[in-house]
C-alpha cells in the first residue's frame, strides 16, 4: 500500500495479487459449506419443549447457542452454558414461583434464571445490586451484553430509563453531589455519572 501511495506499484496490480488466490479460496469454502456446517453441530441430548424435537448447539455470529434441530418450522433457541459449574444461587426469588433465582451464563453474558426449571422458564437480567445513578430512577443495574458481544451495564427499567455505560457501577456515593451510583476508572480512580465528579477510592489512596 505504501508503494501505491508512492506511485511506485499499480493499484489494480496488488488487488489482483491479493483477490486471485482470495477468491479460490472462497469458492472451495462455499462448496464445502454445507459440510462444514454439519461438523459445527453438537447434540445436546435435551429435547425442545415447543416441538419435542432434539436440541442441538450451533454457531453464530455471537458464538454458540442451543436451537431446535426443527429450524426452520421451529426456531426455538435456549441459552448455552459455557462451563459446566454449577450455577450460584442469589437471595433473590422468583416473581413468578417463588423459587430462589441463579445466575447462568449465556451466548450474551450473564442473566438470572428461576432454579425450578424446567417447571417455571421465568428469567430476567442478571442484576448487579447497584442502583440506577438517574434521578428519580428506582430501577437497579444490569449487566448486559451488545450485538458484538462487548459488555455493558444497563438500567432494569429500559425502556423506561435508557441510562447506560461501559463502565462498571459500584455503590459507592459521590463525595460531591450524593449520587449512589458511581463508575469504576483506570488505577481506583471513581467517576459521578451525575456531576461528573472524579476522585480515588480509600484502597487507591492507600497505594499511592
Amino acid at each position: 500500500l505504501d508503494k501505491v501511495e508512492s506511485g511506485d506499484d499499480d493499484w489494480l496490480h496488488v488487488v489482483r495479487a491479493f483477490y486471485d488466490p482470495f477468491a479460490k479460496s472462497l469458492e472451495r469454502f462455499d462448496g464445502q459449506r454445507k459440510e462444514l456446517k454439519q461438523s459445527m453441530i453438537e447434540e445436546t441430548g435435551e429435547v425442545c419443549d415447543k416441538c419435542g424435537r432434539p436440541m442441538i448447539i450451533r454457531w453464530g455470529r455471537n458464538g454458540k447457542f442451543m436451537a431446535c434441530s426443527g429450524f426452520p418450522e421451529c426456531r426455538n433457541t435456549r441459552p448455552l452454558e459455557q462451563d459446566s459449574t454449577p450455577p450460584e444461587t442469589t437471595e433473590d426469588k422468583c416473581d413468578k414461583c417463588g423459587s430462589p433465582m441463579e445466575i447462568k451464563s449465556g451466548r450474551y453474558g450473564k442473566f438470572m434464571a428461576c432454579s425450578n426449571y424446567p417447571a417455571c422458564k421465568n428469567i430476567k437480567p442478571y442484576s448487579l445490586g447497584v442502583r440506577c445513578p438517574e434521578e428519580g430512577c428506582e430501577g437497579v443495574i444490569s449487566e448486559k451484553r451488545s450485538k458484538k458481544g462487548r459488555t455493558f451495564y444497563g438500567c432494569n427499567k429500559y425502556p423506561a430509563c435508557k441510562y447506560a455505560s461501559w463502565n462498571r457501577p459500584v455503590a459507592t456515593p459521590c463525595p460531591a453531589c450524593g449520587c449512589p451510583t458511581t463508575v469504576e476508572g483506570k488505577n481506583g480512580v471513581l467517576a459521578c455519572p451525575r456531576c461528573k465528579h472524579s476522585f480515588e477510592t480509600a484502597a487507591a489512596e492507600k497505594d499511592s
